[in-house]
């Protein structure tokens, strides 16, 4: 990402670790489920078909597939303020970025569940003016402290708003 002319990074980020404690919670467990499930079926004299040490083989590679997936997914996405514009890029190999300028932004949502708050991440999502649906869609996903991203924000959206006023634009 180039910057404009007269243009600098208030803020720049990318999903937060913390962010992905409910998705490792699901998804690790259930990568978990068949070493356990096999054990409990052993416990009890059951045949499995596989011995349970492949079993436990097969779980381990199932969570480190979660783990990569989840690495892969984090490092994938950037976003960034400047004093004009919010980016969103999303892509490794193949990329997505939208921009859009800061005088565009109407209004600016905070969204965190309680497993969120807990761990001091959240969602922010921008209305953009004059745009359709797709287009409009920016959201800054598990980012750390998102009232502090809003806040730094704010200042920008109403400089502009205020010198868009006082230009007549």
């Amino acid at each position: 990402m180039e910057l404009l002319r007269d243009e600098h990074v208030v803020w720049r980020g990318q999903p937060s670790p913390r962010s992905s404690v409910a998705f490792f919670a699901r998804w690790g467990s259930l990568s978990l489920l068949p070493a356990v499930l096999a054990t409990v079926l052993w416990s009890n004299g059951s045949p499995t078909g596989l011995s349970i040490g492949d079993w436990w083989v097969i779980s381990i590679v199932l969570v480190v597939i979660v783990i990569i997936r989840n690495t892969v997914v984090r490092h994938s996405m950037r976003f960034t303020v400047t004093n004009q514009r919010i980016i969103v890029r999303h892509g490794i190999l193949s990329r997505t970025e939208q921009a859009t300028a800061i005088a565009r932004i109407q209004n600016i949502t905070t969204r965190q569940t309680i497993a969120q708050r807990l761990f001091g991440v959240g969602d922010v999502e921008f209305d953009t003016a004059g745009a359709d649906l797709v287009e409009a869609d920016f959201r800054f996903i598990g980012i750390a402290d998102p009232h502090d991203v809003v806040r730094r924000i704010d200042y920008y959206v109403g400089e502009s708003h205020h010198d868009a006023w006082a230009t007549g634009l």
